[in-house]
């Protein structure tokens, strides 16, 4: 591999941003940065989940089949896949903060119109917007929160990102048993707007930029000197300094060429691929879990429960499965994890099948599921963000999230072929096999060749793209 530092040619000691970060105590401005993240996603989980709850409404509602509103489920998956790479890579053009502020106007635009459609037509459009926005927001918050804290925290913090948005998927569901019954669906599309829009405002002001971003920018270096000094909480640089961004990996004549040659290709293609499958399975669970348990006969309080008890054990396999890394790497981790998802989604079936449902089973096994599949996107994102240079960064991981939305746009169209079926093949049938597509996802995970290694402390997430299993 071939070192380079970017920014040389500048008069003045040269400083090693990304060893600063590494040795700075995550204590002060990362964590206030790593809060702010937080309730971003939380806010993100929150607009991303509302399709699930209030598909079984809007079939109600407006008298549609089931089939037929997964086009405005769809909708939202497709604006993630274009925003997320679209965001991705302003953010690695213009900065990460003001990519960020506009995934947040997006998200308020499109879940305010929402709130007004009146058909599924209108809601398929604005939902396209508001997908957007959703895209744009976790690559740009896992980029963003990377390049802020020190190798020793670093992929617990990433989890901790990740796992709000299940959790926001969560807060959702209490949030839709509270107001639905007396205001009625649009609610949770009013509080989808009011959430990013006051955030909007808030972090706008707030929120920092990358510090390796600045550091590639010479003029804004006297800016970054005083975003280190409160970093570090002493005066050591006065913006003379030639700052530096170390990595490790060729560089070619621009990000995608980047991720495909000879250093980056076999890593990107594996993650891609486990990308798309997890996302599948994910998006399959989190949209259709209410309908399918409906389907299965279960009364809607305890369908609408069983996503509330996938998204609540998104905690334990994202920040159990971050802690965890940094005693036995990722490789190993995540793979078990993943086959974990298999296990549950295959006993859900049995559990459906049997002639009395057990319904503390099923909601246990649905909590294992959550974890399971919660927690590899987190991993996922987690190595990805490992996994490539400073310089494309943000361009390579929105794109993976991008081509992970080819398995989420699929899911509902999977999910609108099964339920049109006829006959159609009981649930746990259908659950059966999503056991069986979590196979690949434990296969191509575990095949990466730049996982996090078993060391948290040979772990330089933002200064090397370095194999590692």
């Amino acid at each position: 591999m071939v070192e380079k530092a970017e920014g040389a040619g500048k008069h003045g000691a040269a400083v090693d941003v990304g060893a600063i970060i590494d040795t700075a105590n995550f204590l002060g401005k990362p964590a206030g940065i790593t809060l702010m993240m937080i309730i971003i996603m939380l806010t993100d989980g929150f607009d991303l989940f509302i399709p699930s709850y209030v598909a079984p409404a809007l079939v109600d509602d407006w008298g549609i089949s089931k089939s037929a509103v997964q086009p405005f489920v769809q909708s939202g998956l497709i604006g993630m896949a274009i925003g997320s790479v679209i965001l991705g890579w302003i953010g690695d053009r213009i900065g990460r903060k003001r990519a960020y502020i506009a995934c947040l106007a997006l998200m308020f635009i499109g879940s305010a119109f929402c709130y007004f459609a009146t058909s599924i037509s209108e809601l398929f459009f604005w939902r396209l917007i508001m997908g957007l926005g959703l895209g744009g927001v976790t690559p740009l918050a896992t980029t963003l929160v990377s390049e802020w804290t020190n190798k020793k925290t670093r992929s617990v913090v990433v989890a901790a990102i990740i796992v709000s948005i299940p959790l926001g998927g969560t807060l959702a569901g209490f949030v839709y048993q509270a107001l639905e019954p007396a205001y009625g669906w649009r609610s949770m599309f009013a509080v989808g707007a009011i959430a990013p829009f006051v955030l909007f405002v808030l972090f706008g002001y707030l929120l920092p930029e990358s510090p390796k971003y600045l550091a590639k920018r010479p003029d804004l270096h006297g800016k970054l000197a005083e975003m280190l000094n409160q970093l570090v909480r002493e005066k050591r640089f006065d913006g003379s300094e030639n700052f530096v961004v170390i990595e490790a990996g060729k560089q070619s004549s621009n990000w995608f060429a980047t991720i495909f040659n000879s250093d980056f290709r076999s890593r990107t293609l594996l993650i891609w691929l486990a990308f798309i499958v997890n996302s599948f399975v994910l998006y399959i669970f989190t949209s259709q879990i209410p309908l399918l348990l409906d389907t299965a006969n279960l009364a809607p309080d305890l369908a609408s429960r069983g996503l509330v008890y996938f998204s609540a054990g998104a905690v334990l396999g994202s920040i159990g499965g971050a802690i965890l890394i940094g005693r036995f790497g990722s490789k190993y981790t995540g793979a078990v994890l993943a086959a974990l998802g298999g296990v549950a989604s295959a006993l859900i079936a049995a559990v459906l099948g049997a002639p009395e449902v057990s319904v503390l089973q099923l909601f246990l096994l649905c909590m294992v599921a959550g974890a399971s599949v919660n927690g590899m996107q987190a991993f996922l994102y987690a190595v990805s963000a490992h996994s490539y240079p400073t310089e494309v960064r943000g361009s390579a991981v929105g794109m993976a999230q991008t081509v992970s939305r080819i398995g989420a746009v699929v899911s509902p169209m999977v999910a609108a072929y099964y339920f049109s079926m006829d006959p159609m093949p009981s649930v746990g049938t259908f659950f059966l096999a999503m056991a069986c597509v979590i196979v690949v996802t434990v296969v191509s995970f575990f095949l990466i060749p730049s996982h996090i290694p078993r060391n948290l402390a040979d772990v330089t997430i933002a200064r090397t793209g370095s194999t590692a299993s």
